[in-house]
């Protein structure tokens, strides 16, 4: 297979999109692939640096830990303040607001990293459009069995969503996702039960929906004629008010804590009328397309954000109810919190994999553990809401190794680590360099000093001895020279250009001009359809124009059901 200059068939021009599903295509449909083998040979040599950065990029928290004699567990409690690692801008909630994100806007199925794919001939199984189809599926005509029958002669009155067990704690109610005889969960994208806190914001939001829904029946007084004709006609509005109430929430709570601020308000349409300023995202269709530099690197810079371990509530935080492992040492000692993927644990109820594994008793999420303020100054005493880590080209050790990945593919195989993952993609796709796409943008660049010989370390650099070992040998610098992947680059803007406290010019071009082009060609959406709307103006006690996560959940617990 050669791969030479010539662009990939197809993406000269934005690829169209359709009800059901959409396709992918590129913003920089004329910058050439960052690597160009000619032969087998140099493909091998490219698939070998990509495994050998990949190993770079890993880290080694829990052995680092470990290996100091005055360290009980292999993660920090909650108590404990990671100045190096943590970013107190963005609570852990938001990791996995992203993920469910992008959940709802992208999956495909059919790409490849064993060999070159064209974006343009690739469809995306998700509608490109912020309007939780992940949630919805294809509604209660087609899959009832999301539903609550509410009667039994009116079958076709399924307007509310099914939940699981019960798993709070402090009288909170925290459902599980319903789920069948073998703890499959019910529920339209089966990713958002690849975690168990992806799996909770899934559940939140099913919540939310049920709550709308009744709340929008206690809107007419009993003197008024009925709002509504009929559940159906009550069920398309709350599905209207909370699919818009997300794309508020996306486009005003996340967007501004993950990206530039000049960038996200540069791009926003305003609300005297003028349209949103795209640089790059040209949908010539009139219809939204999923850029592959946005899919395959830019969105997954939180793969970066991930923690190791986390505390959901009050139970969880207690080390002495946490899973148990065993030392290098032979020595018996327990997680300061619940790891993301079972770790030198005992079973699989042991930490937060999905897939099957129900939510534990007592695992239900309080919500104030992963959003809101965190405060500005590290104080004594637990640190609640949990940060989330910084964004830079480093990610937590349980990343290198998948769980899901392993059983299949061994533990010696390249594809079981995240990031070799990420970086095989880019690869596959065709994906332009870093250093292109920066040019292209007319922004400042990162030098070859800066990518590979320096490491952001807090709010100040050292010395990145990994980074340049890497870079210098021979075979490396041959295929990196002036040509970072762009994920990596990416990550490493976040890290040295903005302390990693968010994304930098480059990452946010590109992740902010997607969801508002996105939201914007969304003919359905409240940014096209009404750009003044606020959740205000529904009317309902609890929905504000201020409306953020934090706000959203208490809101839906002002309900029990």
């Amino acid at each position: 297979m050669t791969h030479g200059n010539k662009p990939l068939r197809g993406l000269e021009s934005a690829a169209q999109s359709s009800i059901q599903t959409g396709k992918f295509g590129r913003l920089f449909r004329w910058l050439p692939s960052s690597f160009q083998p000619t032969n087998t040979k140099e493909e091998k040599e490219v698939e070998e640096l990509l495994d050998e950065l990949a190993h770079v990029m890993v880290s080694a928290e829990f052995d680092d830990r470990l290996d100091k004699d005055n360290e009980k567990t292999p993660d920090a409690d909650i108590n404990t303040h990671e100045d190096e690692d943590e970013n107190r801008d963005i609570p852990a909630g938001y990791t996995y607001l992203g993920q469910f994100i992008d959940h709802d806007i992208t999956f495909d199925p059919a790409s490849s990293l064993q060999q070159q794919n064209d974006p343009d001939a690739l469809e995306d199984f998700r509608t490109p459009r912020l309007d939780l189809d992940s949630l919805y599926g294809r509604g209660p005509d087609d899959q009832p069995y999301f539903y609550e029958l509410r009667g039994k002669d009116r079958p076709q009155e399924r307007v509310k969503f099914l939940l699981g067990p019960n798993c709070g704690v402090n009288d909170q109610y925290r459902p599980d996702l319903l789920r069948t005889e073998d703890k499959t969960a019910l529920i339209g994208d089966k990713r958002n039960d690849e975690n168990k806190i992806v799996s909770q914001i899934h559940a939140l939001f099913l919540r939310f929906h049920n709550k709308v829904f009744d709340d929008l029946g206690r809107l007419s007084s009993p003197a008024e004629p009925p709002r509504f004709s009929n559940d159906h006609s009550r069920f398309l509005e709350a599905q209207r008010i909370v699919r818009w109430c997300y794309q508020w929430i996306v486009l005003h709570d996340y967007l501004p804590k993950i990206c530039r601020d000049d960038i996200v308000n540069s791009i926003m349409p305003s609300k005297d009328g003028r349209r949103p300023h795209f640089k790059f995202y040209e949908a010539k269709s009139g219809e939204a397309f999923m850029p592959v530099e946005f899919s395959v690197a830019a969105f997954r810079f939180g793969h970066s954000m991930v923690r190791p371990t986390y505390s959901l509530n009050d139970v969880t935080l207690k080390s002495d109810t946490n899973p148990e492992f065993t030392s290098k040492q032979g020595k018996k000692r327990k997680f300061a919190r619940i790891p993301i993927f079972v770790a030198q644990s005992q079973h699989d109820k042991d930490a937060l994999n999905g897939f099957g594994q129900p939510l534990p008793l007592n695992w239900g999420i309080d919500w104030s553990f992963f959003f809101g303020d965190i405060p500005r100054e590290p104080k004594k005493g637990r640190q609640v809401p949990q940060p989330s880590y910084r964004i830079d080209a480093t990610l937590v050790d349980p990343l290198g190794k998948l769980p899901e990945f392993v059983q299949g593919l061994g533990p010696d195989s390249p594809f079981i680590s995240l990031a070799f993952r990420n970086l095989m993609r880019g690869f596959r796709m065709g994906l332009p360099s870093g250093q292109a796409v920066a040019r292209m943008m007319a922004v400042d660049e990162l030098s070859t000093e800066e990518l590979w010989f320096t490491k952001g370390a807090g709010d100040g650099t050292e010395e990145w001895k990994q980074g340049k070992k890497f870079f210098e040998n021979n075979k490396n610098k041959r295929w990196l020279e002036d040509r970072a992947p762009l994920w990596f680059y990416i990550l490493k803007e976040a890290e040295l250009h903005e302390n990693g406290h968010r994304l930098g010019r480059v990452g946010s071009r590109i992740v902010a001009e997607t969801l508002i082009g996105l939201a914007w060609f969304d003919h359905y959406s409240y940014l096209f359809q009404a750009p003044r709307w606020n959740p205000s103006m529904e009317g309902i006690d609890g929905l504000d124009e201020d409306l953020d996560m934090l706000k959203l959940t208490k809101y839906v617990d002002l309900s029990s059901v």
